[in-house]
């Protein structure tokens, strides 16, 4: 029996996934997707392939629910990603599963924890952790005995070799990689095609092969 869930936010990652569910569904039929909530209703009625998704109310929408639910949420940013977790996990109703999209291979002693979205054609190694709320984007891989927190972000095609660290609510952009060992710190972002062979503090930019700091922000 397919379960309802409802997806956050109308941008491109909400569409986007909305797109690989419906690719999942092809195979066996999963999720029953009732709609999508977001902070205001200019998007209306959103359309994906040939399929249309009500707008279905704003974040107290869900707050208000009184049965269980599954969510998504659908935000390519991690601090806005963290934003909506945090307020919308005062509703003891809602649950937040991972959402393990066609195409991806995870090895089966991956830890996770929940809320995660691992979309297609990810791979995820041995002995691999992720916490919550983690957003691999398509084609996204992490080798052997890598450690994500909560709220990582990883673009498309985002390559981390073994035993690469990377901290709370870091973003790696779209074809970086980060060589063997490295530890990048919280809140740190790297800048698309980066190369990281050194470790990064927390809260700090890095851009270019190999990624060197460009900005740092205020301490965490």
């Amino acid at each position: 029996m397919k379960k309802k869930v409802i997806l956050t936010g109308a941008g491109g990652c909400m569409r986007e996934l909305l797109w690989q569910i419906q690719e999942q569904n092809k195979n066996e039929e999963l999720w029953d997707v009732l709609g999508y909530v977001d902070i205001s209703p200019e998007y209306g009625t959103v359309q994906v392939g040939k399929t249309e998704y009500p707008y279905l109310g704003n974040d107290e929408y869900l707050l208000a629910l009184q049965s269980e639910m599954n969510v998504v949420i659908s935000a390519g940013s991690s601090s806005l990603r963290k934003r909506i977790a945090m307020k919308l996990q005062k509703n003891p109703c809602l649950q937040f599963p991972n959402l393990i999209l066609p195409g991806a291979c995870i090895c089966p002693d991956v830890q996770m924890g929940k809320g995660n979205i691992i979309s297609m054609d990810c791979r995820i190694s041995t002995n691999v952790s992720l916490g919550d709320f983690v957003f691999l984007n398509i084609g996204a891989s992490v080798c052997h005995d890598g450690v994500l927190s909560d709220y990582v972000t990883l673009s498309p095609d985002v390559r981390l070799a073994g035993n690469v660290v990377v901290g709370a609510g870091s973003e790696i952009g779209i074809g970086a990689r980060a060589v063997q060992g490295i530890q990048i710190g919280e809140e740190t972002v790297i800048g698309a095609g980066s190369m990281v062979i050194r470790n990064l503090p927390d809260a700090c930019t890095a851009v270019g092969v190999p990624a060197k700091i460009i900005k740092r922000r205020k301490e965490l």
